[in-house]
């Protein structure tokens, strides 16, 4: 009788708990409540099972039997339900990216998402399903579709990575965003661009002379980038550099955070593989590495908080004012979570994008030196420490954005949530709450989007227009409310580190470097990874 009734219920059990459990809501972020409701369980029924046949042994043999066949029943359920049953089912994919994101992962082991995304849409066209409950679109259209105005999509899951912190950039609640997003807004104003643009001026000198003293042998951009970003970003974000172009040592954090971005390069789409990590294996490897970013970041700002300032010097300094302003509305342990995450989302965001764009500027500029003596020849006359001057250079925002559009900071990732009515591109219909991503590495090297698209034509952004068949594919900083707040202080950087290094600069790739080595070793992991980039730079003045 128990032989029977053992399989028959741990088949029952699994499939109910799928279909009146698993396949309704979020539950990310209960990974440790599920696997402890599991233990507690399969306990009780160990408990129950020894009671009833007083031997021990055999309750074990029957539990450990009842929760494989639960587990076995579970899976095939959902296997069944995704490749036959689910919303998504007609549409075209891999077999096994409908049944789990598994599928994914394996193929983007190596952090390289951007090609696993340029297979997809070779082999499938431009609506696929990329996982159970997941649609990649391939269209010049995508990036505005999921953020321009009027649309109705959320953010995905993923955008939960940081709980239980939160941010502007993190949180998934469309009102908090707003409200967030506006102190960000006013620490970017005009008036504090006015205040940090200088400051950018000053460390793009120091970049300049820390590639003078290191000019006698190759510079390895990747580490040069890295300073000057860090530096730059802990200027504007707190107020103060952090030296390293002046001491040329990569800080632990920086080691940390691409420890900790190399984490969610193969995950990205599976989050709840990271929670796991974060609740159960805090001390082990790259998910440590995350922890002690996250514990830097916070660090840092609890320094600036302690000057205790009234001048709005930096954009901390808005942070911190929010964090008091809301006093009487959040408890203290929720103000401080949401300062937490502001300040790792000020951090990553301020550093990691704009060192990528760096790394490739160079990367460029020294496999087409003709590129460069056109930049030299705009910023002749004119003066290089203004960057509201350089906005007006064609060549050189044309080098920008093109680079922008061949190396996108953020290659993948950005998942929506489709809104109540859906979403229909290329006269396809995508059905209400599905999770769509537009892999923006793709659409900007699509031909029905730019005539040439992998080639490094600048011209098209200011001389040839005739080149940019669709605008829409570009959006390196998005649409709609959704925009990157620092797009202006990104491109300052750019145009002011580009202009001042041109300007004292010929730069070349190093004898023996193979120039196929930042391609071949680009990584996907939340931002582009670029593989070294070694120059040799030329003093001109």
């Amino acid at each position: 009788m128990m032989n029977f009734a053992i399989p028959l219920c741990g088949i029952v059990a699994g499939v109910t708990s799928h279909l009146g459990f698993f396949i309704h809501g979020e539950w990310h972020l209960h990974s440790r409540s599920i696997i402890g409701a599991h233990a507690t369980i399969a306990a009780l029924v160990l408990g129950t099972l020894q009671r009833y046949l007083d031997d021990i042994l055999a309750a074990c043999t029957y539990t450990i039997t009842l929760s494989a066949w639960y587990l076995i029943s579970l899976f095939a359920s959902i296997a069944v339900y995704r490749t036959m049953f689910h919303k998504l089912v007609n549409f075209p994919g891999p077999r096994l990216a409908a049944v789990s994101k598994f599928w994914h992962i394996y193929h983007a082991r190596n952090s390289t998402n951007y090609l696993v995304m340029q297979r997809l849409y070779e082999k499938y066209g431009t609506v696929v399903r990329t996982g159970p409950n997941e649609i990649t679109i391939f269209h010049p259209s995508a990036i505005e579709l999921l953020d321009g105005a009027h649309n109705t999509n959320s953010k995905d899951v993923w955008y939960d990575v940081l709980q239980p912190r939160t941010s502007a950039i993190f949180t998934r609640n469309a009102q908090d965003h707003r409200d967030r997003r506006r102190v960000w807004t006013q620490s970017l104003s005009t008036k504090a661009m006015d205040e940090f643009r200088p400051r950018i001026y000053q460390q793009a000198l120091n970049l300049v002379q820390c590639i003078q003293e290191l000019s006698s042998a190759p510079v390895n951009i990747n580490d040069v980038m890295s300073w000057f970003s860090f530096d730059a970003m802990g200027d504007v974000v707190f107020g103060k550099s952090f030296g390293m172009m002046q001491e040329k040592v990569t800080h632990d954090a920086i080691i940390h955070q691409k420890r900790a971005l190399a984490l969610l390069g193969p995950i990205s789409d599976a989050v709840w593989i990271a929670q796991l990590a974060f609740s159960f294996v805090p001390f082990l490897g790259k998910v440590k590495s995350w922890m002690r970013m996250v514990s830097y970041c916070e660090e840092r700002m609890a320094r600036r908080m302690e000057l205790q300032t009234d001048e709005k010097a930096d954009m901390a300094s808005w942070f911190i004012d929010e964090y008091h302003n809301l006093s009487e509305v959040r408890d203290l342990q929720s103000r401080q979570r949401l300062l937490g995450g502001t300040a790792v989302s000020a951090i990553v965001a301020g550093s990691d994008t704009t060192r990528a764009s760096l790394i490739a500027t160079w990367w460029y500029l020294a496999k087409y030196p003709e590129h460069a003596e056109k930049i030299r020849q705009e910023i002749e006359t004119v003066d290089i420490g203004d960057a509201n001057v350089l906005a007006g250079l064609p060549h050189l925002n044309g080098v920008i954005q093109e680079i922008l559009r061949l190396v996108p900071p953020a290659m993948t990732g950005g998942g929506r949530i489709t809104g109540p009515q859906g979403l229909t591109v290329d006269n396809v219909f995508i059905p209400a709450g599905t999770k769509v991503t537009a892999p923006k590495y793709v659409i900007k090297r699509m031909e029905n989007a730019f005539v040439h698209p992998d080639e490094f034509i600048p011209e098209r952004w200011y001389s040839r227009p005739d080149l940019v068949k669709d605008k829409r594919a570009f959006g390196p900083f998005s649409f709609g409310s959704r925009q990157c707040v620092g797009k202006v202080l990104a491109y300052a950087e750019l145009r002011l580190v580009t202009a001042n290094v041109l300007r004292n600069f010929n730069v070349s790739f190093s004898p023996g470097y193979d120039e196929e080595t930042m391609w071949r070793d680009m990584k996907d992991q939340v931002t582009a990874q670029p593989g070294q980039v070694l120059c040799t730079f030329e003093r001109r003045i």
